[in-house]
């Protein structure tokens, strides 16, 4: 159901009774019948449907019958639609709107007309014809109707025409071009590839995923996919990476591309998919776990060390030379480094699991203590390490900082600090505040006092503080710090613990 102000197609939001409680409906099928302005005609018709104004359906029909404006026209027939069974007087006008020039229209007397019992079926030549239309806000209409009604290959090429579009239009294009190449229709797969293989900067992570999905395997698909590793956009050649995981075995023969992006490419999600889909393959990858293991030990991110870590695991005893590497990282101080270790070495080295298990229970690290009553240690470690920080957030055995990272596509990095020892970087999401701190200028000292006091500031004196937050604050005034005391509120204090706003929830 689609709401219209003028001929161009507007996002339909959804209304409140309320909002329209100071209309009277008479006054609103005054304007619908008499306003010169079709703007004016055109929200009056879609506010009846809102408001549940039945007795609007006579001066709805009419406008949908009469009036030469394909605003008016469209909203009238969602106003009917939105009517349900008080528009059932209106099924012929909405059937004879079937034909109008304007898709909108058509659309939504479509519609209305299945709300009223008209099954799909009797309705699918109208789309078809919507299909064939040079706009693209036609066509999505018809997308929508037919993503899963005709052969994929009849809509495939109207989605993906119009997923360019901008906004609504764009937006419903794509998610009806992810329904029909989501049913794995083999006919579709020859314009997919030649698409792939031709894609001049488009964003084709929807089809990549695809075609990695189809079961069996696209065998054909694996050297187009692989052509597309060496991509720098993250989107592109993560989803390639992703998607020859997915054919298992049936990308084997290009596991040499795989094991390349997994040793140069830049983008850390990449070689962090490439990993994965090394594992994925299984025991026939077993020549690349020299690769794996070389990745597992010096790779700067964690997230691909862990991942060639578990493709290791998934070699099972065929990567026997990869134990020595394995034993290491079970000391890593990176807890999911040691987890990932732990399970890798319980398939290639099944005989011992009791003797992997307490090596890695042995170099868990512990904090001593809680950080809210001493950060001494953290103030001494974090700065040499950190310089500089957008947001630290401390929690009783750990704490997060997240820092400038000009090798993360966001340009952040997040860092775990636990017992004296500082893991990371793993990505983190970009953030509009772009307000940066010292921590060698912060004073660590006074976080215990600000502990204290939050609670009673908050009313609560017994409330337990969740955690301590270092940053621009609330609208990224000024760095300070916010003490979050569960289930009671924040407490702003500035960075010399003066204290700030009082923030009860």
């Amino acid at each position: 159901m689609r709401r219209f102000t003028s001929a161009s197609l507007v996002l339909a939001l959804s209304i409140s009774f309320a909002a329209f409680a100071a209309n009277d409906a008479q006054k609103l099928m005054k304007t619908l019948a008499t306003d010169r302005d079709p703007n004016a005609r055109a929200e009056a018709a879609w506010d009846l449907g809102q408001m549940g104004a039945a007795e609007a359906v006579p001066a709805l029909i009419k406008a949908l019958d009469d009036d030469r404006s394909p605003a008016v026209r469209a909203n009238a027939a969602a106003a009917l639609w939105h009517l349900g069974e008080a528009s059932r007087p209106a099924i012929e006008s909405l059937t004879n709107a079937l034909d109008d020039h304007y898709g909108p229209v058509a659309g939504n007397a479509a519609g209305a007309l299945m709300k009223l019992g008209t099954p799909k079926s009797k309705l699918v030549h109208v789309y078809r014809r919507l299909l064939e239309s040079p706009e693209c806000e036609d066509r999505v209409i018809a997308l929508k109707a037919l993503a899963t009604e005709v052969p994929a290959v009849e809509l495939f090429g109207a989605a993906w025409e119009c997923s360019t579009e901008p906004e609504d239009v764009g937006s419903e294009s794509r998610e009806a071009l992810r329904k029909i190449v989501g049913r794995r229709d083999r006919s579709l797969v020859p314009r997919i590839l030649d698409i792939l293989q031709s894609s001049r900067g488009r964003d084709v992570s929807t089809l990549i995923r695809a075609i990695g999905s189809y079961e069996p395997p696209v065998k054909e698909a694996a050297p187009v996919l692989a052509s597309l590793l060496t991509a720098r956009d993250e989107s592109t050649s993560s989803a390639a990476a992703s998607a020859l995981g997915d054919m298992k075995t049936a990308a084997l023969p290009v596991l040499p591309d795989l094991v390349k992006c997994l040793q140069s490419h830049p983008q850390n999600k990449t070689r962090e998919d490439a990993a994965e889909a090394i594992g994925e393959i299984g025991p026939k990858a077993s020549s690349a776990v020299p690769a794996l293991v070389k990745a597992a030990q010096n790779d700067k991110w964690p997230s691909v060390r862990k991942a060639a870590v578990t493709a290791i695991g998934e070699m099972g005893t065929s990567a026997h030379d990869a134990i020595p590497m394995l034993r290491d990282a079970l000391k890593s101080p990176d807890d999911w480094m040691r987890l990932a270790a732990r399970n890798a070495l319980f398939r290639v080295e099944p005989g011992a699991r009791e003797e992997v298990s307490k090596i890695a229970d042995e170099h868990q690290v512990e904090e001593k203590g809680s950080l809210f009553d001493d950060l001494s240690q953290l103030a001494s470690t974090l700065p040499a390490r950190l310089p500089e920080v957008y947001e630290l957030i401390i929690y009783d055995k750990f704490a997060m900082a997240t820092v400038p990272q000009s090798d993360s596509p966001s340009g952040r990095g997040k860092y775990t600090y636990k017992a004296g020892t500082v893991t990371g970087p793993e990505e983190a999401t970009s953030d509009d505040c772009t307000k940066k701190q010292a921590l060698a200028k912060v004073d660590f000292s006074i976080v215990p006092k600000l502990v204290k006091q939050a609670p009673g500031l908050l009313g609560a004196p017994s409330g337990k503080v969740s955690h301590v937050q270092l940053s621009g604050g609330v609208f990224c005034r000024s760095i300070g710090w916010l003490v979050f005391v569960e289930n009671a509120g924040f407490v702003e204090f500035r960075l010399d613990g003066k204290q700030g706003k009082v923030q009860k929830f």
